[in-house]
């Protein structure tokens, strides 16, 4: 094997067709694995192009309408927030997010790096309630994937030219049996061929001599003869290549002659060669016009010529200038050029010059820059408005909070002095009958003096004024002991609810006080309170915060459930201990609590007799004392026609249980 090979390395070194064999054997290798890898490559470019593609789409699915409604509100921290979560998507290089300003758009916030031009990039319109209020523009790198396909690629080269190799070389082997050293006995009778030797047939060695079995080599041998039939066929296949040439060069020139870039043809002394069509529409001059003049002289403005001239001598070509010019009109244009030389071997003989039209961008440029300055007035004005509105509403805000906590007070006060006049009603009846019975008595004692005086006292007499002082005795002493109750449970109330007094305390005695004190108004409204209460249950805690919850509680049934309600008027108030916390369950049978209302039922001024008396502070008054004083929680529940519901839940300290226990 190894004296094979030596042979076919020795007959490559020798004959230069074995070492072009052994060429384009490595060089159709290579390019079927070049081949195959860029088509590996290509469909995993897709495959990662289309990741990236479906994170833009994601972006449209997903962050459109928030980004809408945030630019709409101006939330700018909301917009900013928004924009990190677009750049955190793979392969994300720059978001931007531009405001509708009128019919031109004005940026507000971007993220990432703007470059002229983005690998991948989507543009999409930012809509709200049916109105465009901006754009989104986002842009893809594809930077990591061609670093990542790079990696590939190398590795996929290196494995492919090892495997190139040696398949070469064996390919090389089998060629030298069985096409090489043919070729070489073809070399040699080609060497030795003359018109003296025609009739000398050239033979290969062990050749098949059936026609069916005749292969490349036979059909070569049996061709040479046949020369000047190949020659003709060498020269049709030129001419059809010069055919083909002239199409190229008439496809390259419809190309210029329809493009919409300027191109130039320049000689050294940058004269103008030739001119596609496109120059001639923009400046309105014909190609007789400008042919021969120098390229400055047609394309560039007074001001800059001589300066743009010296530069092309001294670096010969140019990249990216913008040019200012006029065209026939004497209408400004400019154009972004570009140079690029043309070499007739180490000679220059031609500069393509490449002229794009930017003069729209330049307009809008122009425009852009105006409505910035614009922008940043109406900015600095808008922000000095709002720091004004900003310092009404704190100061307005301040008053609020003085005016609230003033007409909370007030509505203590009005509470008390309603509990004062219902109380003073009451104590009128027993005081009345006490006076009744005093001056009962008085008539009695007159008549006694002038019995005693006339000496006509009788025992039937005095039997009867005996009987009649002590009825009218005990009337008295029972209506005295009623109002005393009354007057007693009056103080109580009247004190805690003025007070913020701390201490242990009955809690159904606290609330049948609470209750008698409001009996005249009970009374008045027809309404009956049934109390269901532990008589032993104590508490740690504000008597004075319990009553003012009842009497609110009770008198907003009375003014608001039970107006105008023609059914039986009843008030429930369930109260016991659950583990650590007290349980107030108050409900009524009445009109129930307005759903519009019903929701804000503890905010300050909310009523339903606005402009009728209602101040709206009685529920939030119950809130503050529940909340804020006694750290518990209330709700309310309460459907049109079936009464309202209020739950109070107290947490009670250490002490409250040891003793309610």
């Amino acid at each position: 094997m190894s004296s094979s090979l030596s042979k076919a390395l020795k007959a490559s070194a020798r004959h230069s067709l074995s070492f072009r064999l052994l060429s384009y054997i490595l060089a159709c290798s290579t390019l079927l694995a070049v081949l195959i890898t860029t088509l590996q490559l290509f469909w995993d470019y897709r495959q990662d192009r289309g990741m990236v593609e479906s994170s833009l789409n994601q972006i449209e699915a997903s962050f459109l309408q928030p980004i809408a409604s945030s630019l709409w509100n101006l939330d700018e921290e909301q917009i900013q927030v928004q924009l990190e979560g677009i750049m955190n998507l793979p392969a994300m290089q720059f978001v931007e997010v531009k405001e509708a300003m009128g019919d031109s758009q004005v940026r507000l916030q971007s993220l990432g790096k703007e470059l002229p031009s983005y690998d991948i990039s989507r543009e999409f319109d930012l809509v709200y309630q049916g109105e465009k209020v901006g754009k989104l523009f986002v842009a893809s790198s594809l930077e990591m994937i061609y670093h990542r396909l790079l990696e590939k690629s190398v590795i996929i080269m290196i494995s492919q030219t090892f495997k190139t190799l040696i398949v070469s070389f064996c390919i090389l082997l089998i060629f030298y049996y069985k096409v090489i050293r043919h070729l070489n006995r073809i070399a040699s009778y080609t060497e030795t061929f003359s018109l003296g030797h025609l009739e000398t047939p050239l033979e290969l060695e062990n050749r098949p001599r059936s026609p069916k079995k005749l292969d490349e080599l036979d059909l070569l041998v049996n061709s040479i003869n046949r020369m000047r039939i190949s020659l003709a066929d060498e020269f049709a296949s030129r001419q059809l290549m010069t055919e083909k040439l002239q199409q190229e060069r008439d496809f390259s020139t419809t190309l210029i002659n329809s493009s919409n870039l300027v191109i130039c043809c320049l000689d050294t002394q940058l004269r103008i060669v030739t001119v596609n069509p496109a120059a001639v529409l923009l400046t309105g001059y014909v190609q007789q016009e400008m042919l021969g003049l120098p390229w400055p002289e047609r394309f560039v403005s007074v001001d800059e010529r001589e300066l743009l001239t010296k530069e092309l001598e001294q670096v010969g070509v140019l990249e990216n200038r913008e040019v200012t010019t006029l065209d026939q009109q004497g209408e400004e244009l400019i154009l972004q050029w570009s140079f690029v030389p043309f070499y007739e071997g180490p000679d220059l003989k031609y500069r393509i010059a490449f002229g794009y039209d930017i003069t729209p961008l330049k307009r809008v440029e122009r425009e852009i820059i105006r409505l910035n300055e614009e922008l940043e007035a109406k900015v600095d004005k808008r922000t000095r408005s709002l720091k004004e509105s900003n310092e009404q509403l704190a100061k307005a805000y301040d008053n609020l909070k003085v005016a609230q906590q003033t007409l909370v007070e007030s509505e203590k006060m009005a509470s008390l002095g309603s509990l004062v006049a219902g109380v003073a009603h009451e104590i009128n009846t027993p005081v009345g009958i006490s006076v009744t019975a005093a001056s009962f008595l008085q008539e009695r004692i007159k008549d006694f003096q002038s019995k005693i005086d006339d000496k006509q006292l009788s025992r039937s007499y005095l039997t009867e004024l005996i009987h009649t002082l002590d009825e009218s005795t005990m009337l008295l002493q029972n209506n005295l002991r009623r109002a005393s109750e009354l007057i007693s449970s009056f103080k109580q109330v009247a004190v805690d609810q003025s007070s913020q007094a701390h201490y242990q305390f009955n809690v159904a005695d606290n609330l049948h006080q609470v209750v008698m004190s409001l009996g005249h108004k009970l009374k008045k409204s027809q309404a009956e309170v049934d109390i269901h209460c532990d008589p032993k249950l104590t508490v740690n805690s504000y008597p004075g915060s319990f009553a003012q919850i009842y009497s609110n509680l009770i008198l907003n049934s009375i003014h608001h459930g039970f107006e105008d309600w023609d059914k039986p008027k009843k008030i429930e108030i369930h109260i016991e201990q659950l583990d650590h916390e007290l349980l107030i369950d108050y409900r009524d049978n009445g009109r129930g609590i307005d759903p519009k209302i019903l929701p804000r039922i503890f905010d300050p001024f909310v009523t339903s007799k606005r402009g009728q008396g209602g101040s709206g502070l009685g529920t939030h008054i119950v809130y503050n004392l529940v909340v804020q004083l006694m750290k518990g929680r209330i709700s309310c529940d309460s459907e049109v026609g079936e009464g309202a519901r209020f739950q109070i839940r107290l947490p009670l300290d250490k002490n409250d249980q040891e003793i309610a226990a």
